[in-house]
């Protein structure tokens, strides 16, 4: 009895103790899973304030872009075609040559600069944007720095195009906006090419150009506010931003959407 006693006790025991590692072993599960899932979580809160933060940020910068884009148009705009018709008023009424040719001259530079503040007018003024298209606009932005700095700006499209929202079309803009400002001011290009391919499954947009380009390794870390307003454009885009370039050789974007 005793034998048979220390068997039923040894067994029982074996079971309390397999029942009690059992209750940890899930005791522990769930309060890692409870404690991933709060990690989780937190994580996502801090996610959707980031989000929301840029978003708030994104969206100051862009009443400042209107702003901006509408005291050009209604206001300089309009003194500048004033003077302008001031000076086609003194050119047909002068009857001195000298006068009438720098008259001429003169209203030319004056129609140039019209059309260069329209067009920057228009590439700051959101609405525009969304009317027009992603490619018409950058197309208009290209028209103004052909214009105004010399510079070879093509424009390539491939694949069918189709529309990628408003919004995600703004911030991709801006995006292509940043990288060639950043192109005319610090690496003086001779040409600057852009690529919009149209994917069935992914949208990609390539900014290159031929300026003098910078140390990867070095000159990246202090790359400045530019690049970093591209990062967080992306990010809100959920998009892979690809900066490359090499010193004296140029510098390329790569933006890549999902679809």
């Amino acid at each position: 009895m005793n034998a048979q006693h220390a068997i039923i006790v040894f067994i029982i025991g074996s079971v309390i103790l397999m029942l009690f590692a059992f209750t940890l072993v899930i005791f522990l599960i769930v309060h890692k899973k409870k404690r991933y899932q709060h990690l989780l979580e937190k994580q996502q809160m801090e996610n959707t304030y980031q989000t929301q933060l840029l978003q708030s940020r994104l969206e100051v910068q862009e009443q400042s872009f209107k702003y901006f884009s509408e005291e050009i148009h209604d206001n300089i705009g309009q003194l500048l075609s004033l003077v302008k018709m001031q000076l086609y008023n003194i050119r047909n009424n002068s009857k001195e040559e000298e006068i009438i040719t720098k008259a001429t001259d003169c209203n030319e530079l004056l129609g140039k600069a019209i059309t260069d503040l329209r067009n920057v007018s228009h590439t700051l003024n959101s609405g525009f944007i969304s009317k027009a298209g992603l490619a018409e606009a950058i197309e208009k932005d290209l028209e103004y720095i052909r214009s105004a700095k010399d510079i070879k700006c093509t424009l390539h499209r491939s694949g069918e195009e189709y529309s990628l929202g408003k919004e995600r079309e703004l911030l991709i803009f801006r995006i292509v906006q940043e990288a060639v400002s950043n192109a005319v001011k610090h690496a003086a290009p001779m040409a600057v090419d852009i690529t919009l391919e149209f994917k069935p499954g992914a949208f990609i947009v390539v900014i290159a150009d031929n300026g003098s380009g910078f140390d990867m390794g070095v000159d990246i870390k202090g790359a400045g506010i530019g690049l970093n307003n591209m990062q967080l454009r992306a990010r809100l885009l959920n998009g892979a931003l690809k900066v490359d370039s090499v010193k004296d050789k140029g510098t390329s974007v790569r933006l890549e959407l999902v679809r």
